[in-house]
Parts: C-alpha cells; sequence; structure tokens
C-alpha cells in the first residue's frame, strides 16, 4: 500500500495494486473524511481501479470526484428483511450499496449493483441512495430489483411506520439537484424514486421480471410540495428483459410527484395506461405527470389516463438550462473551478 502523509492534493488510488493507496473504497472515503482532509475550497479526485469490491460505501464528504477506470464495480446484497443486531428489519434505507450524503460531486464510471435479489423474504433493495445535491452521475450503472436508485430527499415522514430509519444523515441540503447522463439503471418496481429533481440524459431504464410477474414501475417520485421540478427523462430509452409486460411509467410515492418523459423511445412492455394512482383517486389531482412524444402524442392521448399529459413538443422550461437555473455543475467535465 502506498504510503500516505500530509493532506492530499493530488489525486488517490484505490485497488489491488501494491502501489496503490488503499485497497477498499471505505478505507480510502474514512480518510478524506478525516478532519485534516476536508477543505471546503479543494475537489478531490478518487481513482478506482478495475475490479470488483464487495463493499457497502457509506460517503458524507462534499467536493469529491469519482473515477472507475476500466470496469469497477461496487456490490452489496444488504435487504429490507435482513435484521440488525437488535433483530429489527434494516427497512429499504439501511440497505444501499453506496450512500451519498454531500454536495458538488461526481462519479463516473462506476457500477453499484445491490445482489439481495428479490422476492417476499427480500423486499426493497437499494443500490444507491443519493442524498445529495449538485451531483453528476456519467457513465454509471445501478443495478438492482426493487428500489433500485433513491434520490433523496425523504419525505417529510414515512406512512407505515413511526420512523425511515436506516443511514444516519448528517446534512440536509436546500436543494436536491443531480443530473444523470448516459447511465443504465435497472430494476422491477419504483426503481427509480424519491423527491430529487433529477434530469436523466440519454439513459437506459432496464426493466426486469418481477418475481410474481406483477406489474413494474419505473418511477416513484415523491416530489415535495411546491417544488418546480421533479424527474425529467430527456431522449432515454426505456427497454425490457425478456417477457416483462405491463410495466407503468410512475406512481406516486407522494401525492406532489411530478414526472415528465421527453422524446424518450419507449419499448413494447409500458402499459398502455402509461401511470397508475397507487390506489389512491386523489393523487390524480395532485400529480404533474407528461410525455413529450412529438408525433405519437395524438395516438398516445387516446390510451394514457386522462390525468396525465402528451403533448407534440417540450417546452424550454424542460431543458437543463431551466431546471438546473442559477448553477452551473451540470457543466463541469473536468476538476472543478473555484
Amino acid at each position: 500500500m502506498a504510503p500516505i502523509s500530509g493532506q492530499l492534493s493530488k489525486p488517490i488510488t484505490v485497488g489491488k495494486q501494491s502501489n496503490c493507496h488503499f485497497q477498499s473504497i471505505q478505507a480510502a472515503i474514512d480518510f478524506l473524511e478525516l478532519p485534516g482532509q476536508r477543505n471546503a475550497h479543494t475537489v478531490q479526485t478518487l481513482y478506482i481501479m478495475s475490479g470488483i469490491y464487495e463493499e457497502n460505501v457509506l460517503i458524507y464528504r462534499s467536493h469529491l470526484r469519482i473515477i472507475g477506470l476500466g470496469h469497477v464495480e461496487i456490490t452489496g446484497k444488504k435487504y429490507a428483511q435482513q435484521l440488525d443486531e437488535h433483530g429489527e428489519r434494516i427497512e429499504t434505507f439501511g440497505t444501499p450499496t453506496l450512500f451519498l450524503g454531500g454536495s458538488d460531486l461526481v462519479l463516473e464510471n462506476i457500477v453499484v449493483s445491490n445482489t439481495a435479489g428479490q422476492g417476499p423474504e427480500i423486499g426493497q433493495a437499494v443500490a444507491v441512495y443519493a442524498h445529495c445535491d449538485m451531483a453528476v452521475f456519467r457513465n454509471c450503472s445501478f443495478k438492482g430489483y426493487q428500489d433500485t436508485l433513491f434520490t433523496g430527499p425523504l419525505p417529510p415522514a414515512p406512512r407505515e411506520r413511526a420512523e425511515f430509519g436506516g443511514i444516519p444523515l448528517r446534512e440536509h441540503h436546500a436543494n436536491y439537484r443531480q443530473l444523470y447522463q448516459h447511465c443504465y439503471i435497472e430494476g422491477t418496481v419504483d426503481f427509480i424514486f424519491g423527491g430529487a429533481a433529477a434530469y436523466f440524459e440519454g439513459c437506459e431504464m432496464r426493466s426486469l421480471r418481477h418475481y410474481e410477474d406483477q406489474p413494474g414501475y419505473v418511477t416513484a417520485a415523491s416530489t415535495p410540495q411546491g417544488q418546480e421540478y421533479g424527474y425529467v427523462f430527456d431522449r432515454c430509452f426505456l427497454t425490457a428483459a425478456p417477457g416483462v409486460k405491463d410495466v407503468y411509467l410512475g406512481r406516486p410515492w407522494r401525492e406532489f410527484a411530478k414526472t415528465a418523459f421527453v422524446h424518450c423511445v419507449l419499448g413494447e412492455h409500458i402499459h398502455p395506461r402509461g401511470w397508475d394512482n397507487w390506489n389512491d383517486p386523489a393523487n390524480e389531482k395532485t400529480v404533474c405527470y407528461e410525455e413529450y412524444c412529438g408525433d405519437q402524442a395524438g395516438v398516445l392521448r387516446l390510451q394514457r389516463v386522462s390525468w396525465a399529459g402528451c403533448f407534440e413538443a417540450e417546452p424550454e422550461t424542460l431543458r437543463k438550462e431551466q431546471v438546473f437555473a442559477g448553477t452551473n455543475f451540470w457543466k463541469r467535465e473536468g476538476e472543478q473551478k473555484r
């Protein structure tokens, strides 16, 4: 293991090779989160060498770039029905393979998997818990089944129990703005869910077979009331594993869910009605579900639920420049300049 002394200003490396600074991702993160390594004006870069890293990684630090070189995969297998040391279920938000709690983050060329599987004995199993603001994910893959990608924040309170539980949150952000570029995300039920203003550009969302062949749901937004934007999918591709059908574009985890698909390519697995009200007709009056699909809008309008919109051309307000107005984090390609 390469020696480290003082505060690092150069990139550090994770890998199995002896010349890398650390052999596990969490060890590198723990070092970077030491008081002497945190600097509000410094963006630290972490390079991860090709390999499979079997670990659950918690990152609270802000101002961080994580770059995968070759095939880099982080795998975990925690699941909601799993019991903790007190014999209590760890629930959904105790399961992520990767947790991100800071702001000003860039992740590139990283695969994050939750390999717990699916079934009643498993329940939800999160791959990425993105409780972060001004975060960019490029050329990443997120793999799981139910609840693969959670885009924070959490709703104000859970409905099924007294508290959400899970990973402790050290910081709450005024905004949760996230950009996903050319990413791959797979799952079965609600596999992209949460309250962030999240923009998905040129991504593939792949629906997998539910273990009981029940309907699937790509999104389950919980957009906070009054937030201008929820999920925007721009020229994305919705695909499915063989035999998968009756998949809905989304259903509302909370009543003010906002989700828009802009000139996306939808597979035949998407249910003609498009959207589901999560067994609550009252949600139909508060959600904002939209598709912008060019010449197909007229045909789809006859098939989709009456409380969702189908339009020919997207408005200017759904472009990145508007969704992320007032910031430039989404423009940065290399080291961020301060």
